[in-house]
C-alpha cells in the first residue's frame, strides 16, 4: 500500500546519508553560486539563532540525499511554523513574497525545494539507484516536518499549483501530522483532460502531449504584471521540460489522491483566481468536498492570475493567518 515506508527503506536511508555526509567535500551543485551550510540535523538548526533572513540550507531527505529549503525566521518562539511547497514549473523562490507576510504575523515560513528543482540537486531523481516515485516526494515532506514538530505546537503545509497535489497527497499518506492543508490553485488533472488521457492517467502512463508542457510556459496565464512576467519567464531555475517519469508520477499521485481523498481529516483552505484556464474549479471542489475534512473554506480572488501567492501575498497572508488562527482556538477550545 502506498502509505506503508517500510524499515527497509529507512535503514537504506540512514545509510545513504553517511555516505553523503562523508562526500559532501567533494560534492559541487551548478546551481549553487556559494556554499551553504548543511544541516544534517535539523534540530540543531531549529533550535539556532537566525544569521540571515532568509536562510537558505539543506536537509537530509527520505533516501539521505540533500534537498534545499529557504528558511524564513526572525527569532523567538513561535508556535506555528508553516511549510511551502512550490507548483510545477517554480522553485521555492516563488514564494518569497507570501512566505514574507506569514511571517510578519507571526509564523516561521520554511520553503522547500522539490527534488530536481531550484536549489535541490539535480542528481536526486534516483531513490535507491531507481527512478523517484511520488511516494519519494511525499516522504521528502515528512522527513522535514516531523523534527518540526519538536519545536513548534502546530505546522501547517501551504502548496502551490502542484505544490497543492502534493499537500494532498501527504495529508493522506501521514494522517494527523500537519494541523491543516492551505491550496493555493491547485492543479489535479489540467482542464480539458479528454477521456483517452484520463485512461492513459489511471493506467499509469504519461500523456505526451504533456511532455514539454513546462517549455510551453506562459507567464500571462501566472501573474497581471508585465514586470513580473518578464520575471517568470526569464527565470534561469524555472523548469523548462518535465521529464517523463515525472509525469507519470505526477499522474499517479493525482489518482492515489481520488482513490484516498476520503482520508483527509484535517482543515483546509482553498485559494481560487476567478477566472483560472489552468484549474478545473468544478472538478477540484467536487472532489475536495469528498474528503472528511472538519472544515472547507473557499476564497476566491477575483481578477487575480494563477500564481495567488504571487499576485496577492498580502490578501493570501492575512486569509490564512485568521484561518490557522481560528484552527488553533478551536483546537484549544478557545
Amino acid at each position: 500500500m502506498y502509505m506503508q515506508f517500510t524499515r527497509l527503506k529507512y535503514l537504506t536511508g540512514i545509510l545513504l546519508a553517511v555516505l553523503v555526509v562523508a562526500l559532501a567535500g567533494c560534492q559541487s551543485d551548478s546551481q549553487v553560486s556559494q556554499p551553504r551550510q548543511v544541516d544534517y540535523d535539523l534540530g540543531k538548526y531549529l533550535s539556532s539563532i537566525p544569521r540571515e533572513f532568509p536562510e537558505q540550507r539543506e536537509f537530509h531527505a527520505s533516501d539521505g540525499s540533500l534537498q534545499a529549503f529557504t528558511g524564513y525566521r526572525r527569532g523567538g518562539k513561535q508556535r506555528v511554523a508553516v511549510i511551502y511547497l512550490h507548483g510545477l514549473e517554480g522553485h521555492a523562490g516563488w514564494g518569497r513574497a507570501l512566505s514574507e507576510k506569514l511571517v510578519e504575523r507571526g509564523y516561521d515560513v520554511f520553503a522547500l525545494d522539490r527534488r530536481g528543482s531550484g536549489y535541490s540537486s539535480k542528481s536526486s531523481r534516483k531513490v535507491n539507484g531507481k527512478p523517484v516515485q511520488f511516494e519519494d516526494y511525499v516522504s521528502d515532506v515528512h522527513s522535514f516536518l516531523k523534527p518540526l514538530r519538536a519545536y513548534y505546537q502546530s505546522v501547517y503545509i501551504v502548496g502551490y499549483d502542484w505544490g497543492a497535489r502534493l499537500a494532498l497527497a501527504y495529508g493522506i499518506a501521514y494522517q494527523g501530522q500537519s494541523r491543516g492543508l492551505v491550496l493555493i490553485s491547485p492543479r489535479l488533472i489540467r482542464p480539458g483532460t479528454s477521456l483517452t488521457q484520463k485512461v492513459k492517467s489511471l493506467a499509469g502512463m504519461s500523456d505526451l502531449s504533456e511532455r514539454d508542457m513546462a517549455a510551453e510556459f506562459d507567464p500571462e496565464l501566472y501573474v497581471t504584471s508585465s514586470k513580473i512576467q518578464a520575471a517568470l519567464a526569464t527565470d534561469k531555475s524555472r523548469l523548462k521540460k518535465l521529464d517523463e517519469n515525472f509525469l507519470r508520477q505526477s499522474m499517479r499521485m493525482s489518482e492515489f489522491i481520488k482513490k484516498y481523498i476520503k482520508r483527509i481529516r484535517q482543515p483546509v483552505q482553498l485559494f481560487l483566481a476567478r477566472p483560472d484556464p489552468l484549474v478545473d474549479e468544478n472538478g477540484l471542489i467536487t472532489l475536495l468536498e469528498k474528503g472528511r475534512q472538519p472544515s472547507f473554506d473557499v476564497q476566491y480572488v477575483d481578477g487575480a492570475k494563477h500564481a495567488l501567492q504571487i499576485e496577492a501575498p498580502d490578501r493570501l497572508a492575512r486569509d490564512i493567518y485568521h484561518w490557522i488562527r481560528y484552527q488553533e482556538l478551536s483546537r484549544n477550545g478557545g
